[in-house]
């Protein structure tokens, strides 16, 4: 049966990007960490829009005209964000909101050297756990579970399972938290598996499957390795797909563009080598600008760095 729909569940955040001029490390002394009372003076500042939602649905837009549904939570502060939602073309019908918190929030500080410090507010994020996915499934839906709050990604995974939901599991994000038995049984389940190869590398340490495990499982492992491209593992065959090399302006959110634009590749029913590739060519657009829904490719011209990638 053809794909031909989108079920993206997420985080929906905001960005606060500053830059500190000089090195942390200048400031913070190795006998006083116990006592850190310590003011960055920052140069800069960007607020950004962002979230694993918001940043897969947003590729996935870009690179196909199929429906594309985001289901998360959202805080009191979100009449841009479904400004922006609306702008795109995003379905909005499974965002929950919640009327007391604000919405997820990051903050970060990068000093000279590329070394930050984040903080982050979970804030509305939860509320997604009381998204019922069967009001949403329609015949032909994938469904991505992408870095979320901790009660609302498990959620999402047990009902996807009871329901039989194709989806692409991304649980890189979670490995800090999630207890290895519900990691297991996510990776076992799901259709694609999602990672780096750290994340890979720890996934299978922790569940015991490795590539035949997966085969006997069918699940489709899909590696993200850099510069070095991407590589497919299914039980049919075992595919590479080099980078499109270009200058990187910001790495946040590479990640979240190839998943769209690889998803993108399976809805249109496009062989494995050409989605591969496409998925390599929105995380290079994503990654030469500032932010992670900034970059605006046309269809031609994503088109055009897809071919490249396949002559490459």
């Amino acid at each position: 049966m053809p794909y031909t729909n989108v079920l993206v569940t997420g985080s929906i955040s905001r960005d606060d990007i500053m830059k500190f001029p000089k090195k942390f490390s200048d400031y913070l002394h190795k006998d006083k960490l116990h006592k850190i009372s310590v003011s960055f003076v920052v140069k800069s500042l960007e607020k950004q829009l962002g979230g694993t939602g918001t940043n897969i649905s947003y590729n996935l837009k870009l690179a196909s005209n199929a429906e594309v549904l985001l289901l998360a939570g959202i805080g009191k502060d979100n009449e841009d964000f479904f400004d922006f939602f609306k702008a795109q073309g995003i379905d909005t019908k499974g965002i929950l909101v919640d009327n007391n918190l604000y919405t997820a929030t990051g903050k970060v500080i990068t000093d000279i050297d590329e070394n930050q410090i984040w903080g982050f507010y979970e804030g509305a994020a939860e509320k997604a756990k009381e998204i019922d996915l069967k009001k949403f499934k329609k015949e032909g839906s994938i469904l991505v579970i992408s870095p979320n709050h901790p009660d609302a990604f498990l959620e999402t995974q047990r009902q996807a399972i009871n329901l039989s939901i194709p989806f692409m599991y991304d649980p890189g994000m979670a490995l800090t938290w999630i207890r290895d038995e519900d990691l297991k049984t996510g990776v076992e389940r799901c259709t694609w598996l999602i990672g780096n190869e750290y994340e890979i590398e720890q996934i299978e340490r922790r569940t015991g499957l490795g590539k035949k495990e997966l085969e006997k499982a069918n699940t489709i492992r899909i590696t993200t390795r850099g510069v070095k491209g991407v590589k497919y593992e299914s039980k049919k065959k075992t595919v590479e797909v080099p980078v499109c090399k270009v200058t990187v302006e910001d790495p946040t959110g590479a990640g979240d563009a190839w998943r769209g634009g690889f998803l993108a590749g399976v809805l249109e029913e496009k062989p494995i080598e050409e989605s591969l590739a496409l998925g390599n060519a929105l995380s290079s657009f994503a990654v030469e600008t500032c932010g992670t829904v900034n970059h605006k490719p046309t269809k031609q011209e994503i088109t055009e760095r897809t071919k490249k990638i396949l002559e490459s």
